[in-house]
């Protein structure tokens, strides 16, 4: 199931996502990208020969809620928030880390955050908003957009 929703991420970044780092009109790809700088960065191949960026973080609050849509994983998947993301899959903590795969402009912003994050932990996995990520920017560093 998780690789299923991963594949759906990676086709839909393809296809319109834009980097806000990129020039005018030049689209982020799929293709497969490894980031060597930070302390936490790396990448991690799975058994389909695809490699991915690995960035750990954490948050600065407690029983922060991990959404996503079972009846629907278009619609969170494309405009995260609460409303779009009814189902809770799990909590993190404070000292909790966890894998973000890609962030996103959702459609609801969290304390002034616009941006919702695919985090990835061992027990579960869905969408956050970026808002709780203890990283004093909006934006995270080496990780690419959905």
């Amino acid at each position: 199931m998780r690789r299923t929703i991963l594949a759906g991420l990676m086709a839909s970044a393809a296809l319109f996502a834009m980097a806000p780092s990129a020039g005018a009109g030049q689209l982020e790809t799929a293709s497969a990208t490894t980031v060597t700088s930070g302390p936490q960065a790396g990448s991690a191949r799975g058994n389909e020969g695809d490699v991915s960026i690995k960035r750990n973080f954490g948050t600065w609050a407690t029983n922060v809620n991990v959404r996503h849509n079972d009846a629907s994983l278009t619609t969170c998947g494309m405009s995260p928030s609460t409303t779009n993301c009814p189902n809770i899959r799990g909590q993190v903590n404070r000292g909790d880390s966890f894998e973000v795969w890609c962030q996103k402009i959702g459609s609801q912003t969290v304390g002034g955050n616009p941006y919702w994050v695919y985090i990835i932990t061992p027990k579960f996995d869905g969408w956050m908003a970026s808002y709780y990520i203890d990283y004093p920017d909006n934006v995270l560093p080496d990780t690419r957009f959905c």
